[in-house]
């Protein structure tokens, strides 16, 4: 048997570089084009949290009846980024029964304000949006603990910010 058998040469490490380099360019090529902006029509370029209210007020069937305030999840059926957010979904509906909001789920397909699905709006009691937005970033929208949780927490300490989230990317619908 001869030693070079047993050596990696040179043409092979190159052919194992490409391969990876590659194969990690496709993989990562095909996760970006999964990934879309929250609000790549632009329809919240010009809406502050104030305006936003009022569109989100015209959803709150029960009338802010919540003693902490409204929570409304805005889902599209046939949305197949609604099962990322179940998690994000469960954790927020705990918190809102600990702690006395009202949850609404709306179902659309088109909005004039709304940009995508699923996303979650916090309203206070005077009818104000703590937070509209996405449940999360990333691929599954799982890349962070989730926007929604830490506003609700944060507006139960005192703390309101009035956030419309305008910049995400994630698994989105729009509508």
């Amino acid at each position: 048997m001869r030693a070079s058998n047993n050596k990696i040469t040179k043409l092979q490490v190159s052919i194992i570089v490409c391969w990876l380099t590659f194969t990690a360019t496709v993989f990562g090529l095909s996760i970006n084009s999964r990934l879309v902006d929250f609000d790549g029509a632009n329809k919240l370029n010009s809406i502050e949290y104030l305006e936003f209210s009022e569109h989100i007020s015209s959803y709150i069937k029960t009338g802010l009846n919540g003693e902490k305030g409204n929570i409304i999840h805005f889902t599209s059926e046939d949305c197949h980024c609604n099962r990322y957010s179940k998690q994000h979904i469960e954790d927020i509906n705990q918190l809102a029964n600990k702690h006395s909001f009202n949850v609404e789920y709306i179902s659309l397909r088109e909005h004039d304000v709304i940009p995508a699905t699923p996303s979650t709006a916090i309203v206070d009691n005077s009818g104000k949006v703590i937070y509209f937005g996405p449940y999360g970033e990333g691929l599954e929208c799982n890349k962070t603990e989730g926007y929604a949780q830490t506003m609700i927490n944060n507006y139960l300490k005192g703390f309101s910010a009035n956030i419309v989230v305008k910049e995400a990317r994630g698994c989105y619908c729009t509508t």
